[in-house]
């Protein structure tokens, strides 16, 4: 699994990855991911503190990220 984050804010965390292994660095930005959002702090994480997960094109990646990192300011 390659994995970027959590990208930790006042109220949650953003973590983006892929499930594929074997993958380059830069196919993050090349294939589809995973965005989990979550409320709470990475360190005590539970299910139920999900607040969104989709898998993302690289292309609408940038603007999923800052579109969470305005909702969890």
């Amino acid at each position: 699994m390659y994995e970027i984050g959590p990208l930790t804010y006042r109220l949650g965390y953003v973590k983006v990855w892929k499930e594929e292994y074997g993958q380059r660095d830069e196919a993050l930005m090349h294939d589809r991911a995973i965005v989990g959002v979550y409320t709470g702090t990475p360190e005590q994480r539970t299910e139920s503190d999900q607040l969104f997960r989709a898998w993302v094109d690289a292309h609408e990646l940038p603007s999923v990220l800052a579109h969470w990192a305005n909702v969890l300011r």
